[in-house]
């Protein structure tokens, strides 16, 4: 029997330091001032001031200021290889922070801890690319001119450290428009939403290896079967307005993350001209919304109008497609361009890219494909996809 190409899919829809550090540690710290990864660093060798090796340093991270008085703030996250998917295991991450008056204790540190203070600590990401910290939240600055924050320095292997954007609190009053946008942050949006459970704070960031890090070598962001494309893992969904050609919005511009965000869905970014292939993929998803039910499932296809053709054009041909596979439940909807600020902009989506399918479930962006065959899958995607399913149950 002929395998179905889509299986795979259906089943993710439906479960849906220097001085004191080890010599080898050591020999790993760049030299280079030219073509330094995420440009001039300083205090970044403060990355290899521990006296812990790398090698034996955990994932789990408890700063030294957990027990004194203060917020108890836990956060965790996952670190992501420069595709936005694949886990970075074996990431170094040099944390430190202010205390609660907002200064930099000094201890009885040395090197760059002089400055950093002796909040600080190290931890290497797990083999799921997952860290976690406890520490006290910290204080702004005594002169109130600054967000409260946290200072992080990355060190991969055979890259130079460099940093990424500080540890933000969205409930700061001193954040400002600027720190909020988070477009062009090294390693991804680091603004945290803090929620209180039983006197503790915890929030969550991933970190995304290379996004927005300057000289980030172009070997580990380009790969030959692969493109960026789509709003990163773990990010929330935006409002959008397409107007819907099939499904229960026929006929109106209404926003499928506002009405059903809270629920699990697939969105396919569809990026080419002609949409026939797509004729056994939505009779696919229609079959499972059925099995399912409308409430568990929601599928929408947005045509993005690769061609520039009209828009009474495009609806005549969604519609005759809607007409010729029966479609009740998929919806059909479209945008003016695929570079539309509004719309495809606001998720990332790749011009580039013929397709972007983005799997969301309660409007978090969970699982994410580029340029996949629609029409006759991969055997190796599919084995991706039924390895992905069993992480979502």
């Amino acid at each position: 029997m002929k395998a179905n190409p889509f299986s795979a899919l259906l089943i993710l829809l439906i479960t849906i330091a220097g001085c004191t550090e080890s010599k080898t540690n050591a020999q790993t710290q760049s030299t280079s001032k030219k073509e330094r990864v995420g440009g001039q660093c300083e205090g970044c060798e403060a990355v290899y001031e521990n006296t812990t090796p790398f090698a034996k340093l955990d994932w789990q991270l408890t700063m030294p200021d957990y027990a004194d008085k203060g917020p108890k703030l836990h956060i965790t996250g996952v670190v992501y290889k420069a595709d936005g998917k694949t886990p970075a295991s074996g990431t170094i991450l040099y944390l430190y922070h202010t205390d609660q008056s907002g200064n930099y204790p000094p201890g009885n540190e040395k090197g760059w801890g002089r400055r950093h203070g002796y909040i600080r600590g190290w931890l290497k990401t797990n083999e799921k690319g997952q860290y976690s910290i406890k520490t006290l939240k910290p204080a702004s600055y005594p002169s109130r001119q600054a967000a409260a924050h946290i200072h992080c320095i990355i060190k991969e292997n055979n890259l130079n450290e460099y940093y990424v954007g500080d540890f933000l609190f969205d409930d700061d009053p001193l954040l400002n428009s600027e720190e909020r946008s988070t477009a062009n942050t090294p390693g991804g949006n680091g603004v945290l939403k803090l929620q209180e459970k039983e006197g503790i704070l915890y929030s969550a960031r991933n970190i995304y290896l290379g996004k927005n890090i300057r000289n980030y070598p172009i070997s580990l962001t380009q790969h030959s079967d692969y493109i960026l494309s789509g709003l990163a893992l773990g990010s929330d969904c935006p409002a959008f307005d397409p107007t819907h050609v099939s499904g229960p919005d026929k006929g109106k511009n209404a926003c499928p993350m506002c009405k059903y965000g809270k629920g699990q869905g697939v969105m396919v970014w569809w990026n080419k001209e002609k949409i026939n292939e797509l004729s056994s993929f939505v009779q696919n998803m229609e079959q499972a919304i059925q099995h399912l039910g409308f409430n568990k499932l929601r599928v929408f296809i947005i045509y993005m109008n690769s061609a520039n053709k009209a828009l009474t054009d495009i609806e005549q041909m969604l519609d005759i497609f809607s007409k010729k596979n029966n479609l009740q439940n998929v919806a059909l909807t479209y945008i003016p361009s695929p570079t539309d600020a509004e719309t495809a902009g606001l998720y990332e989506i790749n011009p580039e890219a013929s397709n972007t399918i983005l799997i969301y479930k309660k409007r978090k962006v969970i699982d994410k494909f580029i340029n996949y065959n629609l029409e006759n899958a991969s055997k190796p995607l599919v084995k991706k996809l039924e390895l992905q399913s069993s992480k979502i149950l």
